[in-house]
Formats: structure tokens, sequence, C-alpha cells
């Protein structure tokens, strides 16, 4: 059983690791980090990672990283998703929804339903042209400073 948890590891971290995997996998932590929900980009993340047998390491650091980012972030996907769906904007602050929603999350879910849809959609919207950037950029660096032989 040691051995088998042993070789599972070793595998998650020397997989992916030529210039074009790693690109990906930085695409993919970044594109799916900056996921507006808090508390969902983590299991994303592995789940993806694992599917597409990414780096798990550089998929979560990366993920980790860019939290300030996601931040950030949210409300600049909320107010496209409002926009698209024609809503009312969204009058709380971060601080303030965070207060209402770790007393009763279960309730601010219920009750903001449709304000996490119109963020998921906003950032569903800049979604591909986010990794495509992310990933053109990142392979055309790595590739550029490794040797031919290991660019696989």
């Amino acid at each position: 059983m040691f051995r088998k948890a042993k070789a599972i590891i070793k595998d998650q971290m020397t997989q992916g690791l030529g210039a074009r995997d790693c690109a990906r996998a930085l695409g993919v932590s970044l594109t799916i980090g900056v996921f507006p929900i808090m508390g969902c980009s983590t299991p994303m993340n592995a789940a993806v990672a694992a599917g597409l047998r990414l780096n798990q390491p550089i998929v979560q650091a990366f993920n980790w990283l860019c939290a300030p980012l996601k931040l950030a972030l949210i409300f600049p996907f909320l107010r496209l998703g409002e926009w698209l769906f024609g809503a009312e904007p969204f009058t709380l602050s971060l601080v303030e929804f965070s207060e209402i929603f770790f007393a009763d999350w279960i309730g601010t879910t219920q009750a903001f339903a449709m304000t996490f849809v119109h963020a998921i959609v906003g950032w569903l919207v800049c979604v591909p042209a986010v990794y495509l950037a992310l990933y053109l950029t990142t392979k055309s660096i790595l590739e550029s400073g490794m040797p031919k032989a290991s660019r696989a």
C-alpha cells in the first residue's frame, strides 16, 4: 500500500513538466483560480488537472498565488454578468457580503443565487480569451528558455 501511494505521489510530481504541459498547467490554474465563487477553485483545479494529466503541484501553487487576483476580479465578473442579464447591480461590499455569508451560508446562498450566476456567467465569458492569452504567452516564454529536446 505504501509503495502504491509513493508511486502515485511521484507520478503527480513528475508528470507534465514539458513546456507545453507547463503552459497548459499555468493557463488552467490561473483561469480557474480566478473563479468568482470562493472555495471552488481548488477542487476544480484538482479535477481538471487530474483529467488532463497536468502537474498538480504547479496547478495548485499558481491557483493559490492568484487568490488576491480572484478577490480583485469578483466584482468585474459580477458586473459583466449583471450587464449581460440586464440585472440590478449588487450593492453590498465584499466585506458586508462576507459577514452575511459566514453568519448563514445556506440562507445567503439561497438569497443570492442569481448573484452567483451573474458572476459565474461573467467569468465564463472571459475564460476562453484569458486561457488562450495565458497559454500562448507562457508557452512562448517557456519554449524560448528550454532546449528543444525537453519541449514535449
